[in-house]
């Protein structure tokens, strides 16, 4: 059997890196949350009721007091 060429290489590491998960949409709750605006527009590319879902998420999962909807095909955040 032929052995074939091999693309990649194994490098030894001490121990294994910590995940970090930082959410983009966790960065807008808190920026919003952290200025002085009680209504904001989010302008992005995707389509606007994922993303809104997605920011609805990221603020239920810091419990911060944010609504989110969708209006005309725009994402708006507003404090209550």
């Amino acid at each position: 059997m032929a052995r074939t060429k091999r693309d990649g290489r194994l490098v030894k590491v001490d121990e294994l890196p910590r995940r970090t998960r930082r959410s983009k949409y966790g960065a807008v709750i808190e920026d919003f949350l952290a200025g002085d605006m009680t209504y904001a527009r989010y302008e992005s590319s995707g389509k606007p009721d994922q993303v809104a879902a997605a920011l609805r998420a990221a603020a239920r999962k810091r419990g911060a007091a944010v609504k989110v909807t969708v209006i005309a095909g725009e994402v708006y955040l507003a404090k209550p």
